[in-house]
Formats: C-alpha cells, sequence, structure tokens
C-alpha cells in the first residue's frame, strides 16, 4: 500500500477515532479530508458545546476540501495509486465525480458510510420513500460501479444498500465505533434492583421515545417495580410528559442534561434503551455500552448488532411497545439472566473500542488493501 486518503464527511468523534486507528493499524502514509468543516477557528461546532475538545483529532492530517472540486482533484494529483475511502457521497455531487475520477485513474477505491435511511416524517418520509425508491439509485449508479467495496455502517442489515443497487459481494457489515466518553468510566452491574431504565436524546417520532413510555405503562400495569428517565427534550417531549403523568408512572424527565450528569446516568442505570424506529447506527448506545450498562435495542437500528455480535443486551421489532415491555420485565425480574447480560455488556466495552474495531476492519478489507 502506498498510501491511504480517507474522505472524511467531518471531523465527528463518531468517526476520527476509528480513522485514527486504521492509519495506525496499517502504518502506512495518509491523509483525512474533510466534506462539513469549521471555516472560522472562532467557530464552536457542537462537540464543544457539549463538552469535547476541539483540538481531539489535532495529532491527524487534516486538510479541508468541502465542495471544491479543484482542491479534490489536486488531491487525487499528489496521492496517485493511494487507497480512497469516501465516507461521504449521497449529499454532494462533487465527492461523487471524485470516487469516478479516482477509479478511472487506477486506485483502489471503497465506500464507507450510512445506508440510506428515512427518518422523515408525515408527507415528508413519504417524499422521501419516493427519492430512495425511484431516484436514489439512479444517483447511485456511477459510486457502485466505481467502488471495489462499500463498508455499510448502518450494521449488518444490507436490505436498502441492496434496493439502490449495491450488489451483496461488495457489502461489508460494520458500524459506528467511537471511544469512551472522556471522564466515563465501565462500570460493572451487580444487580439489577433498583431497576433503572435510561433512554436519551431528542424525543422525535424516529427515535421511539413513545413507544418506551407505552412499553414503561404496560410493565406498570404488570406490577414491575421500576423508575426511569428520558432525557432531552424534542416535539414529543410535552405529549409524553402528560401521558407519564396520566398514567403516574414512574418517570423523570430532566430535558438537557450537563455532560458530568450524562456519564453518572450512563454509569448507573440497569438498562439502557434504544427504541429508535428508523436510525442507521445510534451512537449513544456505544457511550453506554462503554459505561458497562446492558441494552435494549429496536431492530429499526443498526446498532442493534451490538445485541447480535455480544449478547449484551436483548432487541426487540421496531415500533412494538409490547415486545419492549416484555424485556424489560424479563431483565427486571430475573436476576440471573441481568447478570449475565451484564458481564456480556462489560466484555463488549473493550471489543468495540477503536482500536479493536480497526483490526477487524483491516481483517475483513484485505483483499482490498
Amino acid at each position: 500500500m502506498k498510501g491511504i486518503v480517507i474522505w472524511a464527511q467531518s471531523n465527528c468523534r463518531s468517526t476520527m477515532a476509528l480513522y485514527r486507528e486504521l492509519i495506525r493499524e496499517l502504518k502506512a502514509p495518509a491523509l483525512i479530508t474533510l466534506w462539513h468543516y469549521n471555516k472560522c477557528k472562532s467557530d464552536k461546532d457542537i462537540r464543544e458545546q457539549i463538552g469535547f475538545s476541539h483540538d481531539e483529532f489535532s495529532d491527524l492530517p487534516i486538510e479541508p476540501v468541502g465542495e471544491d472540486w479543484d482542491r479534490g482533484i489536486a488531491i487525487l494529483d499528489a496521492h496517485s495509486g493511494w487507497h480512497h475511502i469516501f465516507c461521504v457521497w449521497q449529499g454532494t455531487p462533487v465527492y461523487r465525480r471524485l470516487i469516478v475520477e479516482a477509479k478511472r485513474r487506477g486506485c483502489p477505491v471503497a465506500v464507507m458510510c450510512e445506508s440510506p435511511c428515512n427518518m422523515a416524517s408525515g408527507w415528508r418520509r413519504l417524499a422521501k420513500a419516493a427519492y430512495m425508491r425511484f431516484v436514489l439509485p439512479i444517483v447511485a449508479r456511477p459510486v457502485v460501479k466505481a467502488a471495489d467495496v462499500f463498508i455499510n455502517d448502518s450494521g449488518d442489515d444490507t436490505t436498502v444498500a441492496c434496493r439502490i443497487g449495491w450488489p451483496d459481494g461488495k457489502i461489508v457489515p460494520f458500524g459506528y465505533f467511537s471511544p469512551p466518553i472522556p471522564g466515563s468510566s465501565c462500570q460493572k452491574r451487580e444487580t439489577n434492583k433498583p431497576f433503572h431504565i435510561l433512554a436519551t436524546g431528542v424525543m422525535a417520532k424516529y427515535r421511539g421515545a413513545d413507544v418506551l413510555v407505552e412499553a414503561l405503562r404496560l410493565l406498570k400495569s404488570r406490577g414491575v417495580d421500576y423508575r426511569a428517565t428520558i432525557t432531552q427534550e424534542g416535539v414529543l417531549f410535552d405529549t409524553l410528559k402528560a401521558r407519564a403523568k396520566s398514567f403516574g408512572l414512574p418517570i423523570d424527565f430532566p430535558g438537557f442534561v450537563e455532560m458530568p450528569e450524562l456519564i453518572r446516568l450512563y454509569e448507573t442505570c440497569s438498562v439502557y434503551v434504544g427504541a429508535g424506529r428508523s436510525e442507521p447506527w445510534g451512537m449513544r448506545l456505544n457511550d453506554v455500552l462503554q459505561c458497562g450498562a446492558p441494552l435494549i435495542v429496536s431492530r429499526g437500528m443498526g446498532g442493534v448488532q451490538l445485541i447480535d455480535r455480544y449478547r449484551c443486551g436483548l432487541d426487540f421489532p421496531m415500533g412494538n411497545a409490547v415486545r419492549l415491555a416484555d424485556a424489560l420485565e424479563k431483565m427486571a425480574m430475573d436476576s440471573s439472566f441481568y447478570k449475565q447480560l451484564a458481564d456480556n455488556a462489560v466484555a463488549a466495552a473493550s471489543k468495540i473500542a477503536p482500536a479493536a474495531k480497526s483490526k477487524e476492519l483491516i481483517i475483513m478489507l484485505k483483499e482490498w488493501l
């Protein structure tokens, strides 16, 4: 290998730490380009707003590109024969052209990103579904033809990727694998008493907080003793808070919580619920698993791969509050079963670290590399 260029979407910690470990493991010259970036150093990005450092990845060879075709071509000129991993293509015609151009020049080309995902609601959901069915396969055609391999950051489900044209033989199932939140630690759960259920994230319909609240109503009706915390706000916040109050459910809705409190919740909850109806992955699953918490994850989330691979929790069908309640009841009432899941969660925490996952990815890409 002469070297590797990773055409990144942004400097998000959900991906950059993996790129760093990938570069270290390959021991090859490397460059990371950014499609989305802050044009002014005074701009405060989202990571800084919630407590992460702007300089977290200052050790990496990073060059901004954006939608600058000339700059992209200059990078291809300067890195002829290198391996190129493009981590964005759907939202950028420039990068789609660069993918085709890289292949025309004879470079090994991989695409590494999420499968298309419809997280919209109402008429927008219908419009996006029509776009994904009729337009996106046409847009994707030259990218699919040019790429040697598609690394699917949406986990193991290849249905949508195949639907837009990716052949099964080109798809490598993967996911998102970030480092632990700075200041957090992996805490082994020794008991399921008292049983504390946690969910975080903006309360949009695609994230399924309404499914969780309905499951918690069922749980109370079955006489299961628990308390729950659902953080953040969103379009469903007032409705769900009122519904919980009307049924006398023991749910705390604290809204936005600062990072120290979020870490405390991650380190002390009995179980974390990811109830998403339509999410490519669900990075909060990684964050809380690396704090040692067992998970219950919807089949609507790519991150359900964590359950399938590491047996660190339970899954349930997307949108099915009854099955979610069943899973919660099983964890709350069967202490030995819960203990096994808690042990598996602690074991999984190190297995999903970027350093471990970069090694796995290299093994999966051995023919391409």
